[in-house]
């Protein structure tokens, strides 16, 4: 699931002897390549998580281009710095540590005499190994949420990172805007999960896994073992990650039901995918599908004609002659809003309450129902919420 920064470091036991200096809070970012930086000219290709080596020869001439390297970095979503000492750097100044440490950007020492080259290659090596493992996870989750492919060979492969049997949630993440993202959507992905590490390492969520993968054009966010009462902060990490939709208000986010087990994981997907067409229709940044009420039924039916069928079944009594159909409508939407009041349907429809209870006795003939009870009302209630959400 994409290795961490802290991993290269410590494994084989630090032969590169690497020194946590600052921004110990994203010691856990993913890295995706290790590039040498001896000016920032490349820093503007940077798709997100990669991590830059330097010699620091810049800094000889220029004191603070430590520092603007550090915040150029920072913008583009780089996994940290590692600063090669010993020959034009020989002390990390305190001012640059403090703002590592703001940034939650890690600041990593390594001494000359250790050769960049031979530690970069180690590194880009390992994390090719892990792309393999990584997509291997990826699909495997997929296939989960999907419920495809063979059940045991999908906890074989998600056994290695997930609790199986804990509890999962699924959001599902959409946008209408991704050409202006500051990063390109696998560098996002990335960015994504680094924030989710930090997430975890604030909130000392040892047992909290996360995994992020692409589904259909959107992500999918699975949280294994995540406290709901920490769902704010998510929905404010993944407005983060796409502050550029949030700000358009183009960001949409389905949240699905927490489930126990793996093999429940599907229906929290289902329900995830139904809140986010929900979010879509109301114009919401986020919706909880438990939050959803009556709408629960109607978001979470993929057959659209079904739903169409059954509204203009319903209304059709009411729609036969063109001339008072869209009468009609108002008529019992109105009422339907207003609970049955003769007085409020009056007053919202700007009609003698005289009028209404007339018409009313015209749409009882109409539709053969005396229109007095909750179950009277109940499908065309259901009818009118159909024709509104346009499934």
């Amino acid at each position: 699931m994409s290795i961490a920064l802290k991993t290269l470091c410590s494994e084989n036991g630090n032969i590169f002897k690497l020194t946590l200096r600052a921004g110990g809070n994203g010691y856990r970012n993913t890295v995706t390549w290790v590039y040498v930086l001896e000016d920032d000219s490349i820093i503007p290709y940077f798709h997100g998580s990669e991590l830059a080596v330097t010699s620091g020869i810049r800094a000889v001439t220029d004191p603070g281009w430590l520092a603007e390297l550090v915040r150029k970095l920072t913008e583009r979503g780089a996994a940290g710095l590692v600063i090669n000492t010993g020959k034009y750097v020989f002390a990390i100044p305190k001012e640059l540590q403090i703002l590592c440490d703001s940034l939650d950007f890690p600041l990593l020492t390594m001494p000359w005499e250790i050769h960049m080259t031979e530690m970069i290659q180690t590194f880009c090596t390992r994390i090719i190994q892990d792309r393999q493992d990584s997509a291997l996870m990826d699909q495997a989750l997929t296939d989960a949420i999907c419920q495809t492919g063979d059940p045991e060979e999908i906890r074989a492969v998600l056994g290695a990172h997930y609790d199986l049997e804990g509890k999962f949630t699924v959001l599902l993440i959409h946008t209408n805007r991704q050409s202006d993202e500051i990063w390109k959507p696998e560098g996002r992905e990335y960015v994504f999960i680094n924030s989710l590490r930090r997430f975890k390492t604030m909130n000392g969520l040892t047992r909290s896994k996360f995994g992020v993968i692409e589904f259909e054009n959107d992500q999918v966010m699975v949280a294994n073992n995540v406290d709901t009462r920490l769902m704010p902060e998510l929905l404010r990490i993944v407005s983060e990650v796409y502050r550029d939709a949030a700000r358009a208000k183009a960001l949409f986010i389905g949240i699905g039901s927490e489930v126990t087990g793996l093999e429940n994981i599907a229906r929290s997907f289902q329900r995830a995918q139904a809140a986010t067409r929900m979010a879509l229709f109301r114009n919401e940044t986020a919706v909880r599908f438990e939050d959803m009420g009556f709408y629960k039924i109607l978001f979470s039916v993929k057959d659209e004609g079904v739903l169409r069928s059954y509204a203009d079944d319903v209304l059709a009594p009411l729609e036969a002659d063109a001339a008072s159909k869209e009468d009609n409508l108002a008529l019992l939407r109105a009422y339907i809003e207003n609970d049955r009041s003769l007085e409020r349907t009056a007053e919202a429809l700007y009609l003698h309450r005289n009028t209404v209870n007339y018409r009313l006795q015209k749409l009882r003939t109409l539709a053969d129902t005396p229109l007095k009870t909750v179950e009277d009302l109940f499908p065309y209630q259901v009818a009118l919420a159909i024709r509104d959400t346009e499934i």
